[in-house]
């Protein structure tokens, strides 16, 4: 009998399960714990919304073994929250961090995002220095994106909300890579700042091309060799695991040039960059070549930078990675 597979991180994220019983996130993990080996130290991360877990809840999950959270903060100004339609408000974020801590769960995460409908350069260097001051493990910095199928998206097509201009956004950005290393904060990927040490170690996984199984209704997994993903309907999920047949709805087996291409762009979303030379001493010459021209390029466009015997993407490569990227997609 094959030894069982070691689970070193387990993440509860997409949608928010911090509004579901936490019987049943027992469930889940002692699920979890009889398919799995589950390490000692494993990293068992839990997404939430501000305000919506009281101190009974909080306590289940430290009982539980939960060991961090990631708190969906966005924003600690109120107008901001209300008008990409978040219910809770900046009071909720401190108060929902500061029960996480009584409770004995410090290692947390603030997500938040630059660039929200009628922000300010003074609003969002506020809203990080809000964020800073209460002294969280982890710190996550995104710049807003709009999905089609969003409210906002409408509002701001019909008129009656407005983004601020792109290249204040990237200043911000910018700003903020100084204001969160004052702060103790070291960069280790392109949107995540971390006390040393507290570096998620479940996302690093998807950045290093590391095994990750999904479970759920349009889950993603990655077995070293293919991606899979589960069917994103509910109905069509359950149909398919009470008949006892895989919910699994596309896979795509990588061939050797997509994964050099993947760990190229994976890799460099993360600071240390990636380690060019022996990353391509594992692929064919010719395919090795086409991405050393490529890389040469951007090298020369001041978008990538030598680091130690690798590369890494420069300041300005950060903020133009989306262009960087699809060089190798």
């Amino acid at each position: 009998m094959s030894s069982p597979v070691l689970a070193e991180t387990i993440y509860f994220g997409g949608g928010t399960p911090s509004l579901v019983p936490a019987s049943h996130i027992e469930a889940i993990l002692a699920a979890c714990r009889r398919a799995f080996a589950v390490d000692p130290g494993c990293e068992i991360t839990l997404e939430a919304n501000p305000g919506t877990i009281a101190r009974e809840k909080a306590e289940s999950y430290r009982r539980l073994g939960v060991n961090r959270v990631s708190l969906g903060a966005q924003s600690f100004d109120d107008a901001e929250l209300a008008s990409v339609g978040r219910d809770h408000t900046g009071a909720d974020v401190r108060e929902t961090l500061a029960l996480l801590a009584s409770c004995g769960i410090s290692n947390c995460n603030l997500d938040l995002i630059a660039g929200l409908p009628g922000q300010s350069a003074a609003g969002w260097m506020s809203n990080l220095a809000a964020a800073s001051g209460l002294a969280p493990a982890h710190i996550s910095v995104y710049m807003i994106e709009l999905d089609a199928k969003a409210p906002l998206y409408h509002e701001i097509a019909r008129g009656r909300a407005a983004l601020p201009e792109d290249d204040a956004v990237a200043e911000w950005y910018l700003r903020t890579l100084d204001e969160l290393e004052d702060c103790g904060y070291v960069q280790y990927e392109i949107s995540n700042f971390a006390r040393p040490d507290l570096q998620s170690r479940h996302n690093l996984k998807y950045w290093l091309r590391e095994p990750v199984l999904g479970f759920g209704v349009g889950s993603h997994s990655f077995d070293g060799a293919a991606r899979y993903a589960n069917v994103a309907s509910v109905d069509a999920y359950l149909s398919a695991v009470e008949r006892g047949q895989s919910p699994v709805e596309w896979r795509r087996d990588l061939g050797a040039s997509e994964g050099l291409e993947e760990a190229l762009f994976l890799g460099l979303r993360l600071r240390r960059g990636v380690d060019w030379r022996a990353l391509r001493a594992g692929f064919s010459t010719e395919r090795a070549s086409r991405c050393d021209a490529a890389l040469e390029e951007l090298r020369a466009e001041g978008l990538v930078e030598p680091c130690g015997a690798g590369l890494r993407l420069t300041r300005r490569g950060m903020l133009l990675s989306n262009e960087v990227f699809q060089v190798f997609v």
